[in-house]
């Protein structure tokens, strides 16, 4: 019974997620592909990619998703717009906290946009590859990834001609983990989500942010290095 209901919940809240999106895409078998791909992303695979994507989704190539992810039309910023307000909307009245972190994605060339020999957790280490910072939406029954950044490391955002052959836009310029957290919790926070805690691991714990957060009228919880130095009331360190 319980797994009846919890698919009936899935499938209304899929439906109601690809339903405020239908209208960022310029043809209708995009949308279609699109909602393909992330029920794709969604099952048990030992590796997701197009082609296993593929084979699991019964098509006869991985062509349909490539093409959807390198030369496919359609308004990645209004589709999270989009799904932002769909959350606040399915998780109206709950507590919620927005949590800060990033994960890394190996690539075999920098010519990738923001690729570079740069520390990534999932690789357990430093490596060659693409880092994007992630905005979470958390309450004590959902997780919802609500906004994205891709980092560009200093060198590779300063590097013109590199920018010019991946096609990054002149007004995306170099900024730290911290500067992007800051501009997509003042985002999310724009676009009306309720929330009241701040959350992120060390990389989250700067001066700076933590300085943004208070502006925001927001409490946090961040971790710290073991050798952070902290003064107490009585002024001891």
């Amino acid at each position: 019974m319980e797994v009846t209901i919890a698919q009936a919940i899935w499938g209304r809240v899929f439906r109601a997620a690809m339903d405020v999106i239908a209208d960022c895409f310029v043809r209708p078998e995009t949308r279609t592909t699109a909602a393909e791909m992330i029920a794709g992303l969604l099952t048990e695979v030992d590796t997701r990619n197009c082609w296993t994507l593929a084979q699991a989704l019964g098509h006869r190539g991985p062509h349909r998703l490539q093409h959807l992810l390198s030369r496919a039309k359609f308004d990645h910023d209004r589709a999270r717009a989009e799904i932002a307000r769909l959350v606040v909307r399915e998780l109206a009245g709950q507590d919620v906290v927005l949590v800060a972190d990033e994960t890394g994605d190996a690539k075999s060339s920098t010519d990738c946009v923001g690729a570079g020999r740069q520390y990534s957790g999932a690789l357990k280490g430093v490596g060659l590859c693409q880092v994007a910072v992630h905005l979470a939406l958390v309450t004590a029954t959902a997780r919802v990834v609500i906004d994205r950044a891709l980092y560009l490391p200093k060198d590779w955002a300063a590097d013109e001609e590199r920018r010019d052959v991946a096609g990054v836009p002149e007004e995306i310029m170099f900024a730290t983990k911290p500067q992007q957290t800051a501009a997509m919790v003042a985002n999310a926070l724009q676009s009306g989500i309720d929330a009241h805690w701040f959350a992120g691991d060390e990389v989250y714990s700067g001066r700076e942010l933590r300085t943004e957060i208070r502006v925001f009228g927001l409490g946090y919880a961040v971790g710290v290095s073991h050798t952070h130095v902290v003064t107490d009331g009585a002024g001891r360190r």
